[in-house]
C-alpha cells in the first residue's frame, strides 16, 4: 500500500470520528441552537389546527337541552375555538333522538353550533353571532340507553374540527355563499 493511500485512509478516518464525535456530543448536551439552522421558507403553510378543542372537562361536557321534541336523554359537547380568533367557537352536541315521523326509530343527532362572542369564558351572556345545523349520525338504535351510550362514544372521539368556516360571521356552508 502506498504512503499516499494510508494518509488518505487516515485523513477520511479522522474525518468520520469527527462528525460520530459531533453526534455523540449532540446527543448528550442539552444545549439548543440559537439560530434556527433550517428558518421557514415564504409561503409555508402554518401546521397548527385552525380550530383547538377546548379540553375543559376532559373535554365532553353535558350539552343541555339542545334537540328540542326529539332528543331523549342527556347530550354531549365539544367545543373547539378557532386559533387566531379565540371569540369564534364551534360547538358539536350529541344526543340520542327520536325520528318524529317514525317513532319507532332511534338515532344519534349531532348539533352544530357556529358562535361569535367577545367573552369566549362566557359565550352565551356576550354572543353577537350564531348559527346552528342539525344532522342525523348514526342510525338504528334499539334503545335510549344504547343512543345515549354511542352519543357519548362519539363525543369522546370528536377530537378534530375541520369546519372550513374563517371564524367571522354570518358563516354559510360552503357552496352558500362563502367559499
Amino acid at each position: 500500500m502506498s504512503v499516499a493511500r494510508q494518509l488518505a485512509q487516515a485523513v477520511l478516518g479522522l474525518g468520520l470520528l469527527g462528525y460520530v464525535a459531533r453526534l455523540f456530543v449532540a446527543a448528550v448536551s442539552d444545549h439548543q441552537p440559537t439560530v434556527d439552522p433550517e428558518p421557514p421558507r415564504a409561503g409555508s403553510v402554518d401546521p397548527s389546527p385552525t380550530w383547538v378543542r377546548d379540553q375543559a372537562g376532559g373535554g365532553v361536557l353535558p350539552g343541555g337541552d339542545v334537540g328540542g321534541d326529539a332528543q331523549l336523554d342527556e347530550s354531549f359537547s365539544v367545543r373547539f375555538h378557532h386559533r387566531d380568533q379565540p371569540g369564534a367557537l364551534v360547538t358539536y352536541r350529541y344526543y340520542a333522538a327520536l325520528d318524529l315521523d317514525d317513532l319507532t326509530s332511534i338515532y344519534v343527532e349531532r348539533q352544530t353550533e357556529y358562535l361569535v362572542c367577545t367573552d369566549p369564558a362566557d359565550p352565551g351572556s356576550t354572543e353577537v353571532w350564531s348559527d346552528d345545523r342539525y344532522k342525523a349520525v348514526q342510525r338504528g338504535f334499539g334503545s335510549v340507553e344504547a343512543a345515549t351510550a354511542a352519543a357519548r362514544r362519539i363525543a369522546e372521539a370528536h377530537l378534530a374540527c375541520d369546519e372550513p368556516r374563517s371564524g367571522q360571521p354570518p358563516w354559510e356552508p360552503e357552496g352558500e355563499g362563502n367559499p
